[in-house]
């Protein structure tokens, strides 16, 4: 307790209210302390000053006079910040192996520290504030990109498809974007191409699928990356009209020496939440993750309704997004309508909860027309760029596909 004691010390006596708030002291005060930097900041708003130590010290007999001239403030932050995260990491360590010495499941034990740890990273973690005056920093990255562009001029991971590029600038660190589209309509296909897409160009996606096993989805990618030259994916799904040797010989010339893109499947996965996704994160440091999808994953923070459920969720991934400086694409269901498959479902028809398009950059709302090589995109939210629209002629089985702005038959 007594580094948080020092550090309230040192605000009381700096008198710098406004730099103790920007660093996020709130996160670093427990207990006694949390109440006495709560009783700092109402004292401040009531009499537009700070309490003496002595004020401070009458009011909880606890607080205890130290000085800190010889301590810099961003010194005592820090060590604040690193004692407490110190005791959280003993904390959870202490309360996993008494969950084990209990006999609980190991399972569940991990899935309790992935939690822990992030909550440890959130409290030790700070906001980045800026003056806008100050311009240097973004005339630097502005020159650098002017001067080493992009060899496709997307400032992210391109996404191989015209206007997504143009208007929203690929997949950058830290966006959420929302995919949704209803039942069948293609949005977890859509979603490999943009993986395939990445991949092709160097990245290297994570794919967390709840929906079809590892064998499946590595088949479709095959298919997205082969493009019928020389099986279609009914010829892998049901082992007919392709040669093993030469799909072996196909799979060595694409795969060997090659970048990963890893898939994680459902299989032998009791629950997928929040924390899972981060400690896959963790373990693969992708360049962009893909979720799919939304509604089939659980909450580790145990919501009470299907709604508080979404929401936790979707604000998880968006924070997931933004720590790990990494782009999140989560595909979500919607809720079914009349006459729903005459058009592409709208923002509002997202399944269960406003909070994703909220926390979204992007929404595309995917469609597919039944009986037709058509496949519709439009933006539904945008949080940089225009609005759009365009269309993919896409035969799904030999993963052939060419992008137009009007619609194809």
């Amino acid at each position: 307790m007594k580094h948080e004691l020092k550090l309230l010390n040192k605000i009381i006596e700096t008198k710098d209210i406004e730099t103790a708030v920007e660093e996020e002291v709130n996160l670093i005060f427990e207990g006694q302390t949390e109440a006495m930097w709560h009783y700092i900041l109402e004292f401040k708003q009531d009499h537009d000053a700070i309490p003496s130590k002595d004020h401070l010290k009458n009011k909880f007999p606890e607080f205890q006079h130290l000085n800190t001239t010889e301590e810099p403030f961003s010194f005592l932050v820090q060590e604040a910040r690193t004692i407490n995260a110190s005791g959280m990491v003993r904390q959870a360590l202490r309360e996993s192996i008494e969950k084990l010495q209990q006999g609980e499941d190991p399972v569940e034990v991990a899935r309790l520290i992935s939690a822990k740890s992030v909550d440890i990273m959130r409290d030790s973690g700070r906001f980045t504030d800026a003056n806008i005056v100050d311009f240097g920093e973004r005339t630097g990255i502005l020159r650098e990109r002017v001067e080493n562009p992009d060899a496709e001029g997307v400032l992210g991971i391109p996404t191989g498809l015209t206007l997504i590029d143009e208007n929203f600038g690929g997949w950058q660190p830290g966006d959420f974007v929302v995919v949704i589209g209803w039942t069948g309509a293609g949005k977890s296909y859509f979603t490999r191409l943009l993986a395939v897409e990445a991949w092709k160009r160097g990245y290297s996606p994570l794919v967390i699928s709840l929906e079809m096993d590892k064998i499946q989805e590595q088949y479709r990618m095959d298919t997205l990356l082969n493009k019928g030259a020389i099986f279609n994916n009914s010829d892998l799904m049901h082992g007919r009209g392709v040669i093993p040797d030469d799909y072996e010989n196909w799979a060595n010339e694409t795969f060997n020496d090659k970048h990963p893109m890893h898939i994680v499947t459902a299989e032998g996965v009791d629950a997928a939440d929040q924390f899972f996704v981060q400690g896959k994160i963790q373990q693969y440091r992708p360049d962009m993750v893909i979720l799919d999808y939304h509604q089939l994953f659980d909450d580790g923070r145990k919501g009470g309704t299907e709604v508080e459920r979404v929401k936790n969720l979707s604000k998880d991934f968006k924070k997931i997004a933004v720590r790990n400086q990494v782009p999140v694409l989560d595909v979500s269901g919607v809720t079914m309508a009349d006459g729903h498959g005459e058009r592409p479902p709208e923002l509002q028809e997202i399944a269960w909860s406003k909070q994703l398009s909220y926390d979204s950059d992007l929404v595309l709302a995917v469609h597919h027309p039944a009986d037709t090589q058509t496949f519709e995109v439009i933006s539904r939210k945008v949080r940089r760029g225009n609005q759009f629209a365009f269309y993919l002629n896409w035969d799904f089985d030999s993963g052939q596909w060419t992008e137009s702005l009007d619609a194809m038959e």
